[in-house]
């Protein structure tokens, strides 16, 4: 990232680099990799959020959305009720609910305010984490995980990556990981869950993962769909944070908590390493006064909490019941979504489902077409299965 581009500046730029833009006419930035089928990157994630919405508005009726992992229940009435109650306070800046927000997530973690730092969603601190560490040297990933389309920064540099593959039941290698890192790995990402597979690393071999290689590299484990794991509190990798290891915790409300529009994430780290991701973005003011208090009052919501992973998990089960009905596999999930093998091309299934009103995602990889199907209420699982059962016959 060019030295004298401020912060603002950086933000700006990276908004309108996901739209191939540049910021006036002396500071040109490329666009966004392209995204290749099966891979992600933070702004093409966006781009195919926009085009799965322009798909969504011509279809003729859409009866399940089921693309985007979103929560089809949220966000709870704690947490609408208090972005109405603070809107008329909505012209001043965030600065005295964000403090708040922070010492709430650092009680919840048993942290200290100081190893929180709040983004705009948890995509603004990974696109960050990416920055901070493709300056530093090579960043570790799985060949099929979140991040894995991404090989070039903002400004147009190449982020140089160490690609792993997964193992034959599509877990993250970390023998593999453990065996290729390096002096130059700066960073080493994991999604656990992992999107898109749903598939989730034993916590003790991962905790054992980052005791190991902490030492050695920055360790960024990043816990969206965590809430959706068997025991939460003790699949998180956050004990590591408590003990003051080199390990970057990144979370979302995107998921449990329905906040996919409100748009709040936030980093677990040691001090001095939030200092450094302060860097390379907004460091938290871009979290609207509206959205913070929202999260406060969702978090205390616990009622909500649980009443939304009950209807998940039923949802879920309905789905598995139908895919074996139907004669298809599918990878165990501990998210809200589903990753199955299919018989047709993704994208001639996509455009079956969507001319039916069902919007799903389709990926290729290990030589296999898939689609991912995230987990949405009752009525719209049913419609999935009414719809897919067209579509594959």
């Amino acid at each position: 990232m060019s030295s004298n581009l401020n912060r603002r500046d950086w933000l700006k730029s990276g908004l309108l680099a996901s739209a191939g833009l540049t910021i006036g006419q002396t500071n040109p930035v490329n666009a966004a990799p392209a995204l290749t089928q099966g891979s992600f990157d933070v702004y093409a994630e966006r781009e195919l959020e926009l085009a799965h919405e322009a798909m969504l508005a011509a279809a003729p009726q859409i009866k399940a959305r089921l693309s985007s992992n979103e929560n089809p229940w949220g966000p709870s009435t704690a947490a609408i009720k208090a972005i109405s109650d603070t809107a008329p306070k909505s012209f001043l800046y965030a600065g005295p609910v964000t403090m708040e927000l922070r010492k709430a997530i650092a009680e919840m973690n048993g942290v200290s305010p100081d190893q929180v730092l709040l983004g705009a969603g948890s995509s603004e601190l990974l696109m960050a984490s990416l920055l901070m560490a493709g300056a530093k040297g090579k960043v570790m990933m799985a060949e099929t995980c979140y991040i894995s389309g991404r090989d070039a920064r903002e400004d147009g540099a190449t982020m140089p990556t160490i690609k792993v593959p997964l193992t034959k039941d599509y877990q993250y290698d970390l023998d593999a990981m453990a065996t290729r890192l390096s002096a130059d790995t700066s960073l080493i990402y994991i999604c656990n869950p992992n999107n898109p597979t749903g598939v989730m690393l034993p916590s003790a071999k991962l905790s054992s993962f980052c005791d190991a290689a902490s030492p050695k590299s920055t360790v960024l484990v990043d816990e969206a769909y965590i809430d959706y794991a068997p025991t939460p509190a003790t699949d998180s990798m956050v004990e590591h944070v408590r003990k003051g290891q080199n390990v970057l915790i990144l979370r979302t409300l995107s998921k449990l908590h329905g906040f996919a529009g409100l748009r709040i994430g936030y980093a677990l780290g040691q001090p001095s390493t939030l200092k450094e991701l302060r860097k390379y973005c907004s460091g938290g003011f871009t979290v609207s006064t509206t959205s913070a208090a929202a999260a406060i009052a969702s978090f205390k919501d616990k009622a909500f909490q649980e009443m939304v992973l009950k209807n998940t998990a039923e949802s879920k089960k309905f789905l598995y019941d139908t895919l074996k009905s139907m004669d298809y596999t599918y990878l165990p999930s501990s998210a809200n979504f589903v990753l199955f093998p299919i018989k047709v091309k993704g994208q001639v299934l996509l455009q079956k489902m969507m001319a039916e009103g069902v919007s799903v995602r389709s990926w290729f990889f290990d030589q296999q077409d898939w689609c991912r199907v995230s987990i949405g209420t009752m009525d719209e699982m049913k419609a999935f299965k009414e719809a897919f059962a067209k579509s594959v016959s």
